[in-house]
């Protein structure tokens, strides 16, 4: 693991008699870790008392062409995603210039760790009160991404990339890998596992991505165990004191459908930021997606009788609150027509695999019956119905056996699948799979 960019070391105290001098005021003074695109400086300017800055360098070493002009666009792209971008939980950017053959990004120096880092050197999960306050802020950062005009996909969440300063405060950095949510834009396949969602492996990264991220973050702060990737998180399977309400939170955020999960930080916030007087209860294990849907119709279903009830039993004189609920209440049973369109298509979907499992276990363990030829009535057999020689066309193959379906994600190449700064993306086949998702061919060999 590479250091945090924004984390100063131990200094040597060392002074260098030929720093270098960037803009004939920013002096270099140590080097605070290397990552897929760039290095990551500690800088001292001179003209403002010695203030420290972070100054990252796009790299200079690659070896194909193709590969600086991808890292040379990422890099603009963070200088273009956070000159727009001004939030106290955002790490800021203050200038951008080139020198010689080399591009430079001046940032906000943060004094602090990131959460990775700091769970490591704690050697065991921070406490569930912890993990809900700095969640709280997170989802507030990502509300503010997410509702900007344009919208910003962060795409990069994970304990690495948020820091804690000094005072307890949230910081996210590194916007590389960030974008502007449009429908129509080129999506590239960048993903980190474990805390990347199914969608954003094909490059259909959106709002809920992010979400998904939050939830992988909060497992691993809770447990101390790195996500599994494409898997919903559960963490009261690894410490069962946790609470029902966060393990709900992280299950949902979680959850592989992106029609499952909080639909927006706001949503989550609003769950986050909920104290539940009483513990509700889940079923054991990942949510089964009939099971959930089941438990949201329920849920919605009772919601809506009690908020109209509550809202029949106002005075007549508070017409604006019951105004509020009625609108309420057509919320829920839009919501809950919603859902209960998605249990039929989710029944569907399970009902094609099934029948596709049934099709292939079929195909291995019935024999293929064999035309027999039967002469025609003027004694010359037909030629269809003269039987074909089944040559195998690679030696050692046997004919006629069904060919095993692709792995949709194999665990051995989460290493060429975990590619931060978008340097490697997968090759997409034409294949896909029964639910009609591409399946990515790695080029993994190992």
């Amino acid at each position: 693991m590479t250091e945090s960019p924004y984390q100063r070391p131990p200094h040597q105290g060392h002074q260098n008699s030929q720093a270098l001098v960037l803009q004939g005021r920013y002096e270099i003074i140590d080097q605070l870790g290397q990552g897929g695109m760039g290095t990551v400086y500690l800088a001292r300017d001179h003209r403002l008392h010695g203030r420290t800055y972070v100054i990252k360098k796009l790299r200079d070493d690659f070896f194909r062409d193709e590969d600086r002009e991808k890292a040379m666009a990422f890099f603009m792209r963070e200088i273009e995603v956070l000159c727009d971008l001004k939030h106290p939980n955002i790490v800021d950017i203050k200038d951008h210039f080139p020198e010689g053959n080399d591009y430079f990004i001046l940032m906000e120096y943060v004094e602090g760790k990131n959460l990775h880092e700091m769970l490591h050197e704690r050697g065991e999960p921070f406490a569930e009160e912890q993990v809900l306050e700095w969640s709280v802020q997170i989802c507030k950062v990502l509300n503010y991404l997410h509702t900007h005009d344009p919208p910003v996909i962060y795409r990069d969440l994970k304990p690495s990339n948020v820091m804690i300063d000094t005072l307890g405060r949230v910081k996210l950095v590194d916007f590389g890998i960030a974008r502007q949510y449009r429908d129509d834009s080129d999506n590239t396949h960048v993903v980190s596992a474990g805390y990347s969602p199914p969608e954003q492996y094909w490059g259909a990264a959106e709002p809920r991505s992010d979400v998904y991220a939050l939830g992988a973050t909060m497992s691993f702060l809770l447990t101390g165990q790195e996500p599994l990737a494409l898997q919903t998180s559960s963490p009261r399977k690894h410490i069962d004191s946790l609470s029902e309400h966060i393990d709900y939170i992280v299950q949902r955020a979680t959850a592989q459908d992106p029609w499952l999960r909080f639909q927006n930080a706001l949503e989550m916030l609003e769950e986050l930021e909920y104290q539940p007087e009483v513990k509700r209860g889940l079923p054991q294990g990942n949510w089964l997606w009939g099971g959930v849907i089941g438990v949201s119709v329920v849920a919605l279903a009772f919601a809506i009788l009690y908020v109209g009830w509550h809202s029949a039993m106002l005075p007549k004189q508070d017409g604006q609150i019951a105004s509020t609920t009625a609108k309420k209440v057509d919320s829920l049973q839009q919501q809950l027509t919603e859902t209960r369109n998605r249990e039929d298509q989710v029944k569907k979907q399970l009902d094609i695999l099934r029948q596709h499992m049934e099709e292939e276990s079929k195909k291995k363990t019935e024999e293929p019956p064999k035309v027999a030829a039967t002469p025609s009535e003027t004694g010359t057999p037909n030629l269809s119905q003269i039987p074909l020689p089944q040559v195998s066309p690679v030696p050692g193959t046997e004919p006629n056996k069904a060919k095993e379906p692709d792995v949709l994600f194999q665990e051995d190449s989460e290493a060429q699948l975990t590619d931060p700064e978008g340097l490697a993306p997968l090759e997409e086949d034409s294949k896909k799979s029964p639910f009609g998702f591409p399946i990515f061919k790695s080029t993994d060999n190992h």
